[in-house]
């Protein structure tokens, strides 16, 4: 049976959890709760890992930002292309008209002179429309040249993204790997770091872990509590590091740890 003690010294900046001395024989009781803390840290570092890890995979804005811009330059390209097709087709439409004005014209089958002059100032209209559509073909064709460029450079970067996320993917996931067997003895670890504790103490640090942000256990240095820098005076400096006593800073009521 595990004889629990609690008093208060007055005067003192420290609390004292006194124990049956013949609990624990190999470690102190503060070092047994700063082992188990020491695992549960590295618990916390690998299980953060693994939901960093976790949200990297989940994260694919980028991919997904450059796809839709492909997609983008896609639908630009498709319009490009009719747009250039419809321009040569316009172009092609009008050259033949011209033609067939002009085997009117030259073709001596017409000899009325208002029907000639007619037909010459047909020809000259539909030549001068002709400079215009040539104009708008050239320009649909750089125009369809730029957004042909700027479709493979999308493609390229998208193709580079994914083959880097890929590497990526494959990298974490080896790091995923690690960290959970890095767990799994971690876990193995604390079962046993809580077999060397008893149920009070076990139940005391559960509840500090909680209020002190995972860490309970806080090592003395400089003769001050490393965590809040509370002084401690040379009685109780001693009696942090004796096998039987919980000393608990009265500042910030971590358990003090010899080390």
């Amino acid at each position: 049976m595990i004889c629990l003690q609690t008093r208060w010294s007055l005067g003192t900046n420290c609390l004292h959890l006194r124990v049956h001395p013949g609990y624990n024989r190999h470690m102190s009781r503060a070092s047994s709760l700063h082992r188990l803390q020491e695992i549960d840290l590295s618990l916390d570092r690998a299980h953060a890992g693994l939901g960093e890890i976790q949200a990297a995979l989940e994260e694919r804005s980028v991919l997904q930002r450059l796809q839709q811009k492909l997609e983008t330059a896609e639908e630009q390209l498709k319009a490009a292309r009719t747009a250039n097709k419809s321009a040569e087709h316009a172009v092609g439409s009008q050259r033949a008209k011209i033609e067939i004005t002009d085997k009117k014209l030259y073709g001596g089958t017409i000899q009325n002179p208002k029907e000639l002059q007619d037909l010459q100032n047909e020809s000259e209209s539909l030549k001068r429309y002709l400079l215009t559509l040539e104009d708008r073909l050239l320009e649909s064709m750089v125009a369809l040249e730029e957004v042909e460029k700027l479709h493979e450079a999308s493609t390229q970067t998208l193709t580079n993204a994914e083959e880097d996320r890929a590497t990526l993917e494959e990298e974490l996931g080896e790091q995923r790997t690690k960290l959970i067997r890095e767990t799994e003895r971690l876990q193995t670890e604390r079962e046993g770091a809580v077999a060397s504790v008893s149920e009070d103490d076990l139940a005391l640090y559960e509840k500090l872990r909680q209020a002190k942000g995972g860490v309970v256990v806080s090592r003395l240095e400089d003769e001050c509590c490393s965590a809040c820098g509370m002084n401690i005076p040379p009685a109780k400096r001693q009696t942090v590091g004796s096998m039987s006593d919980l000393v608990l800073c009265t500042q910030c009521g971590r358990i003090l740890y010899a080390g």
